[in-house]
């Protein structure tokens, strides 16, 4: 691989004995878990999915930690706790709340690699895994072709990591992220008050101030102004300037 965490790399140089395996624990800093998971824990006591959820709960405005924490708990050896699929797709709409529309091909891989795990379901889990996949155009996919999307997806992220943690920094927010909660009240309030026309988005359509338009990635947005061939609109995860007639 091509990362090195030569600060804490398990292995003393030239070719002596290696040294005591890392003990990564839900205390340790952010350099720490993320080696755990590039490494998964090779003679650790840490989950890798475990590790993902402690990195999402100190950073939950970032959904691909809390995607990639329920892809690892999905495909674990099932532990003492039996996998759930009520946990498991509140999780998934977690990630599509937060992410505002960013990871829906994610999730649309994630469905696929949990396709056998979510049959027989309730009928309240039924109702929600409906909605989720209404919510990303969700079609059935190949599960082998998705779980290998997605462990792409977990090897850019940890390449992202290793960088931004060096000097065992704190991974911190990304550079111009906008906190979800904000940007979510501020889209609940505009929706509220929204009072124009009601439509689905079009790069051909006409739309003014106060319209409402259904984005297929981004849901629904309300209008916050227009220029020639451009409009500004206000989504759930930010605002956004899109082509429009």
């Amino acid at each position: 691989m091509l990362l090195v965490f030569e600060d804490i790399d398990d292995q003393k140089p030239d070719g002596q004995q290696p040294k005591k395996p890392l003990e990564v624990t839900a205390d340790s800093n952010d350099r720490s878990l993320v080696y755990a998971i590039w490494t998964r824990n090779a003679g650790g006591t840490m989950p890798i999915d475990q590790a993902w959820g402690i990195l999402h709960e100190r950073y939950p405005d970032e959904a691909r930690f809390l995607l990639l924490h329920t892809y690892e708990d999905l495909v674990a050896t099932r532990g003492p706790t039996p996998w759930s699929p009520t946990t498991f797709l509140a999780k998934v709409r977690k990630v599509l709340d937060t992410a505002g529309g960013r990871l829906n091909p994610e999730v649309r891989d994630l469905l696929a690699v949990a396709d056998d795990d979510l049959h027989p379901l309730s009928e309240e889990d039924t109702a929600r895994l409906e909605r989720i996949r209404a919510r990303v155009s969700s079609r059935s996919g190949d599960p082998t072709a998705a779980r290998k999307r997605i462990q792409r997806l977990a090897s850019d992220v940890v390449r992202e990591l290793h960088d931004r943690t060096a000097g065992g920094k704190a991974i911190g927010r990304t550079a111009g992220s906008v906190p979800a909660a904000a940007a979510g009240s501020e889209w609940k309030s505009a929706l509220a008050a929204a009072k124009g026309a009601r439509t689905t988005y079009s790069a051909t359509a006409k739309v003014s101030a106060g319209d409402v338009v259904e984005h297929p990635k981004f849901g629904a947005g309300v209008v916050l102004g227009v220029e020639p061939g451009r409009a500004h609109i206000l989504f759930e995860s930010g605002p956004r300037k899109l082509v429009a007639g």
